[in-house]
């Protein structure tokens, strides 16, 4: 029995040693324990640890410090990511390419506002009701039973659908020239357009854009004040190569196509006498589509930005 103890370590081997020699084995399982309680409450209450609920001694320990870095360092990441993410769409937003200029973008120089736009536009409203109820009622009063014989009954639908159609052809033909608004735009320098927008028989808004308002003219036409002249006067051989000008052109403003322009060919040819005499260009207008002509607008209200004219 003494030889076998003599191979045992003293620490273990004196009886007295004992406990010194378990307190290293204690004290390491009770630092493990602490630890795992505090990974565990780190993980499960970050933010109530963060906030406050901690005592002051588990804030400075470097237990929690190296826990809580563990328990926070994936959602550091992940907002970072999303961060840099956000960014890069803002930063391709703002480097696409701008559009193209529209008139609407360019500088406004002078807005007019027609005060009877509303009035003309119930006008029609009311005449194509009038005439939409007529030409329902008409197959009605010729089927239904009464005394009157068939000749009355066809007079009466004629009547009806004529006077209605009269009607509503002539507040088409007084109200389509009126201007609703009108605006007077800049887009280039030394550049002026005319942007009128009118309302056709059918309601369905119109603008009409004149690149050139020179040839703008006071008109003889009743309930109109300007047209577009057909008789524009002619260039001289210095600005006679300007062949094709396009004058003005109507678009509809729902779908955006285009209704017609007007456009005016230069003949360089056409008015030259002599080698002396200086050369003029004499102007032939051309209309594609229907584009509209006539434009009533009360001059009253008008300013000096209008004096544009020719």
């Amino acid at each position: 029995m003494t030889a076998t103890s003599s191979y045992i370590p003293p620490s273990f081997g004196h009886p007295g040693c004992t406990r010194l020699a378990a307190m290293p084995l204690v004290v390491t399982a009770a630092a493990a324990a602490a630890t795992r309680r505090s990974m565990l409450a780190s993980k499960r209450k970050p933010a109530r640890m963060l906030t406050g609920s901690a005592t002051r001694a588990s804030l400075e320990s470097p237990i929690f410090c190296r826990s809580l870095a563990r328990s926070l360092s994936p959602r550091i990441s992940c907002v970072g990511i999303r961060t840099l993410s956000t960014t890069c769409l803002r930063l391709n937003k703002a480097q696409a390419p701008a559009t193209c200029p529209a008139p609407s973008d360019s500088k406004v120089l002078a807005t007019y506002d027609g005060p009877l736009a509303r009035t003309f536009t119930r006008l029609k409203l009311f005449s194509l009701g009038s005439l939409g109820l007529a030409t329902i009622l008409t197959p009605i009063l010729l089927l239904a039973p009464g005394e009157i014989s068939m000749a009355g009954r066809l007079g009466l639908s004629l009547t009806a659908l004529a006077t209605s159609g009269v009607s509503t052809a002539l507040i088409a033909w007084i109200g389509t020239p009126y201007v609703g608004t009108m605006r007077l735009l800049e887009p280039n320098r030394n550049q002026v357009i005319m942007e009128l927008n009118t309302v056709s028989w059918r309601l369905r808004p119109q603008r009409t854009l004149v690149y050139q308002p020179e040839f703008l003219r006071p008109t003889s036409r009743p309930f109109a004040t300007w047209e577009i002249t057909n008789n524009p006067s002619a260039l001289c051989l210095d600005d006679a190569h300007k062949m094709h000008i396009k004058i003005a052109e109507t678009f509809d403003v729902k779908s955006g196509t285009s209704l017609g322009e007007w456009m005016v060919k230069y003949d360089t040819h056409a008015n030259q006498t002599t080698q002396t005499d200086r050369a003029k260009a004499v102007a032939n207008v051309q209309v594609r589509g229907k584009p509209t002509r006539y434009f009533n607008v009360h001059e009253e209200l008008l300013d000096e930005n209008w004096q544009v004219l020719g």
